[in-house]
């Protein structure tokens, strides 16, 4: 796709916005361990459907498992592998296979890094109730990202699947159980891909204000941004890191001196976020072309910091955001601008 240019200007109207990518991954592999029909996903993404390939290929004994960029994906499906005793090669692609990887073992105790990816969790917590013995998964270290997880446990609830939080934050996992997710239902939206809507000042809908997930906490991240003083604000985005790239990028655009705290783990993303997102905004400021590096989350930023901009905005490589959002830019598109 050839560069895109978006006039500068600010956005109004109103977007519904795609089913969650998080609880669309667990609900396809809960749906498929159950033999059931699998969620409805409205605007699907590239990820989605690698865990959808994915999960066909290994289910129908193929040796090579397609997870494209996707790292939900290999986290997720990789423990599951291990338990099932299925035979292939996860098929990477993009920085995908640079990224941390947790290699599965048979054994009864997992103590899992909480600074690295809460998806290592979440993939064990899938993975352990098909095992035929029982487990116990501790984290090392503070829970990062924990939301994620909870979302994982809702999708086991609902499953039937067994499990015991404990009083020092591990999980107990009774083994030789039985998934029975309830299929065919709509994902709810993703308050994610809303945050770049949201930073635009656009109306969104297709959400649930009672969400669990993590990413619902950016409409007061906007608003601490907005209430920032003169001598600057300081963030915590340890919980919630794939909001980085839209609150930094919204911060800049607005003229808010912020300090986003808790973000070590952007450096192990699609892109180096904490590289990539302050080269877009320093690529804004000098009205140079923004770099995207093949990140999705970096284009759609660069859309709010044109809604901010007072000339046009060339993002390079838009077609990314396919990765999350396929329909973005014609969401984007679709709003009325106003001047600068």
């Amino acid at each position: 796709m050839q560069a895109k240019t978006i006039e500068p200007g600010r956005r109004s109207g109103r977007v519904t916005v795609p089913s969650s990518k998080s609880i669309a991954h667990r609900e396809l592999i809960a749906a498929a361990l159950s033999g059931a029909e699998p969620p409805v996903i409205r605007g699907e993404s590239k990820d989605t459907l690698a865990t959808r390939a994915c999960l066909r290929a290994m289910m129908s004994g193929e040796g090579r498992w397609p997870c494209g960029e996707s790292g939900t994906t290999l986290r997720l499906l990789e423990p599951i592998a291990g338990v099932m005793g299925w035979k292939g090669e996860f098929v990477c692609e993009g920085r995908l296979g640079e990224r941390p990887r947790m290699p599965f073992e048979r054994k009864p105790r997992y103590v899992v890094p909480g600074n690295v990816s809460s998806q290592f969790v979440s993939g064990l917590l899938m993975a352990l109730p098909l095992a035929d013995w029982d487990s116990e998964i501790a984290v090392e270290g503070t829970l990062q990202s924990e939301a994620y997880v909870r979302l994982t446990e809702d999708t086991l609830k609902e499953s039937g699947i067994e499990f015991e939080k404990t009083a020092a934050g591990a999980w107990r996992v009774p083994g030789r159980q039985v998934y029975r997710f309830p299929g065919g239902r709509e994902v709810e939206g993703d308050w994610s891909q809303a945050a770049f809507f949201l930073a635009m000042g656009v109306e969104v809908d297709g959400l649930r204000g009672d969400s669990r997930q993590g990413d619902r906490a950016v409409t007061g991240l906007l608003a601490a941004i907005d209430a920032a003083p003169a001598a600057g604000a300081m963030l915590d985005i340890s919980q919630t890191p794939d909001l980085y790239p839209v609150l930094a990028a919204y911060a800049a655009a607005t003229g808010r001196k912020v300090e986003f705290t808790g973000t070590e783990r952007l450096r192990l993303k699609e892109s180096d976020r904490i590289a990539s997102t302050a080269a877009l905004i320093e690529s804004v400021r000098r009205g140079e072309p923004v770099r995207t590096f093949g990140d999705h989350r970096i284009a759609m930023s660069a859309a709010v910091m044109a809604c901010y901009a007072h000339r046009p905005v060339a993002v390079e490589d838009p077609g990314c955001v396919a990765k999350s959002y396929p329909a973005f830019w014609d969401d984007f598109d679709a709003l009325e601008r106003s001047d600068p």
